[in-house]
């Protein structure tokens, strides 16, 4: 009895050996997902670096880190900043900040998004946020070449000395309005970045968003997107959870942008910004583009994704021939209803499981894959969606299940694991068997 008992030991701490030596896989998910992970690990920008001259060309230019914050100088007159950023594809782009409240004797900064040619003007602004200029949402048109932002004064005649400059990467795909938004609590679900259009005259379009106690809050508003001259002035509004505006912002005029930064929300729950005509007229060409960023990265609506082995054997290791069901989900646990098509797809070795049955019903199906794709649409306040997987173990393994989760209001998607082992059936000598 005894030595069955240390056989079995044995068997165990082998096969915890080989699992432990696995190596951990990597998310996946939409191709935007390939470009997210570059940006993960990323925080609110709190690194300082210096600017240094000669950056006088773009290709001379300083390269930008979306995790600091910039210190330059245009100095002496008529000096000229280049900085570089590295493009991620077009559906990408950046909301970039120019700071010059602290600048002498001028405070007229211009700051301005070029191509990757370093002379196509994307966007260009003098003084649409209350502490200098800003860019908004502009997508990185050359994809993942090299873009540029310049600096200058804005006459070219006089020293901005210092600034800081600083720049947020964020999806600029944008999802449409949903009317009626015209309040807080019936506003559309903010994405990364939405779209709309202020009509008629009266209109106002709110997007409601998951804040949480401690966050930083950048909002930014591009009041003409198309570029081709809106008639509207519009203006940009934050209201906490209580309804109470928290901070407005109109500085630029019809076509213009404007930016709104509100640093450690006090409270958890539904914000959302507004936006309206301050002047000029409403109507089919009074387009604009808004979104925000959270704590200096992509904002989301709080929910979780998981992976689990639904029917593990009280050793933890199935044997060969044993079916192993595991259930893959998503829930949501914000205030705010999540839309769009929620699919779950997995992954797994194919000569270690073999596909028995799903529920629901997969859409596809290939050795060491299966996928459910555009059977849930939205995720309400709190609701749990879930599919379950089972199979058959073929042979011994130490591996996991892969779990891949598309949310595609939000562009994305993500992966997480289940980790299983399978043993060999193992038939004991009768010296070993219990008598």
């Amino acid at each position: 009895m005894k030595k069955r008992f240390w056989f079995q030991i044995v068997l165990a701490l082998v096969l915890l050996a080989a699992f432990l030596a696995i190596p951990t896989r990597t998310e996946a998910g939409s191709p935007i997902d390939n470009s997210l992970a570059r940006l993960a690990g990323k925080v609110f920008a709190a690194l300082s670096v210096t600017e240094t001259e000669p950056n006088n060309t773009p290709a001379e230019a300083n390269a930008l880190d979306s995790r600091a914050i910039l210190a330059g100088a245009i100095n002496p007159a008529g000096d000229l900043d280049y900085f570089s950023l590295t493009g991620l594809n077009t559906s990408w782009g950046f909301i970039a900040l120019l700071d010059t409240t602290s600048s002498t004797p001028s405070q007229d900064g211009a700051l301005t998004a070029l191509g990757s040619d370093g002379v196509t003007v994307l966007q260009t602004d003098t003084g649409s946020w209350e502490r200098g200029s800003g860019i908004a949402l502009q997508n990185y048109a050359d994809g993942s070449a090299t873009h540029y932002l310049h600096v200058n004064e804005q006459g070219n005649d006089s020293l901005l000395d210092p600034y800081q400059l600083r720049y947020y990467n964020t999806v600029t795909a944008t999802q449409p309005e949903v009317e009626p938004n015209e309040t807080r609590l019936a506003g559309t679900p903010s994405s990364f970045t939405n779209a709309g259009v202020i009509s008629p005259d009266g209109d106002v379009d709110c997007f409601a968003f998951h804040g949480r106690a401690g966050d930083d809050i950048i909002l930014a508003l591009n009041g003409d997107p198309e570029k081709d001259g809106s008639p509207a002035d519009l203006s940009l509004e934050l209201y906490s959870p209580t309804d109470a505006m928290l901070a407005s912002a109109d500085y630029s005029g019809a076509g213009g942008s404007e930016f709104i930064e509100s640093i450690d929300f006090s409270a958890e729950g539904i914000y959302a910004y507004c936006v309206r005509r301050a002047a000029g007229v409403g109507g089919a060409t009074a387009t604009y583009t808004a979104g925000l960023v959270r704590n200096g990265d992509l904002y989301f609506p709080q929910y979780e994704r998981a992976a689990s082995w639904l029917n593990p054997p009280p050793s933890g290791m199935a044997l060969v021939g044993d079916t192993l069901t595991f259930e893959l989900s998503i829930t949501n646990n914000s205030p705010l209803v999540i839309p769009g098509n929620i699919n779950i797809s997995s992954d797994y070795t194919a000569s270690c499981l073999g596909l028995i049955s799903t529920n629901p019903a997969y859409t596809s199906a290939s050795a060491g894959h299966v996928s459910w794709d555009g059977q849930k649409n939205g995720l309400d306040v709190g609701e749990k969606y879930s599919v379950t997987m089972t199979l058959v173990a073929l042979s011994p393994c130490s591996d996991v299940i892969y779990q891949g989760t598309g949310v595609a209001y939000y562009f994305t998607g993500y992966g997480n694991e289940a980790a299983y082992v399978i043993a060999r059936q193992v038939f004991l000598p009768l010296i070993f068997r219990a008598p």
